[in-house]
């Protein structure tokens, strides 16, 4: 029984060719979430939060969340929590990320931080049928970010004017899409109006090869030759 041909090898009209490109990125950016009244904040009860307003990096919203008394809802915490959170979307997403907090003094340096971390966070998923409209998250943080006592005794720089600054710092990579298919012509030789190709022999031979479609090779040659920055 004779073997069967490939398919990769056999003649055929036209052959069906792309190229697609995407590029990766790092992106960054920070927020600085601003406490005034941190001496009332602990007054909420354990597990309670203090959200920051959303901010975006990378194509993705985030939230500070700020636990005055830690996270844990069955006692008060020695220690405030803060959590990194991605935003709720229509479908979950994972991404990973590396995040940093820290706090500043009155001149916006950072006068206390802890290193830099990276994690994967998963956004939760809007549900139209919960109260509130989407799931519970807590993120991801450092539940003892800090003791209560080591801010009291640097309140002059961690607390001016009884008011707390955190900043964070989020870093993550982003995906473009980028050109790099070559250009290719379609179109047919043209032929002079009256019929006399006499004249146009050698601008026409020219344009005959300009025209000529790309061979595989030089295809993917200019493919790679392509900018590869977006």
């Amino acid at each position: 029984m004779a073997a069967a041909q490939s398919l990769l090898s056999a003649a055929v009209r036209q052959i069906s060719r792309s190229a697609y490109g995407v590029v990766v990125n790092p992106v960054r950016g920070f927020q600085v979430f601003r406490i005034d009244g941190y001496s009332w904040s602990k007054n909420l009860a354990a597990g309670d939060r203090i959200t920051s307003g959303g901010f975006a990096v990378g194509g993705r919203n985030w939230y500070i969340d700020y636990y005055p008394n830690g996270t844990d809802t069955a006692k008060d915490s020695d220690a405030i929590s803060l959590y990194l959170r991605l935003a709720a979307t229509y479908q979950e997403q994972r991404v990973r990320a590396e995040y940093k907090f820290s706090l500043l003094d009155a001149a916006g340096n950072a006068a206390y931080e802890l290193p830099a971390a990276t994690s994967i966070f998963t956004s939760a998923a809007v549900n139209h049928h919960r109260d509130g409209g989407e799931v519970a998250d807590v993120g991801v943080g450092l539940a003892e970010f800090v003791t209560k006592e080591e801010l009291e005794r640097r309140r002059e720089t961690l607390l001016r004017d009884d008011c707390l600054a955190i900043r964070c710092d989020v870093g993550v990579t982003e995906l473009g899409v980028l050109a790099v298919a070559p250009k290719e012509s379609h179109h047919n030789s043209k032929r002079h109006d009256d019929g006399d190709d006499s004249d146009w022999e050698g601008a026409e031979s020219r344009e005959r090869r300009r025209r000529q479609p790309l061979d595989d090779k030089e295809y993917i040659r200019r493919t790679l030759a392509k900018n590869r920055r977006a």
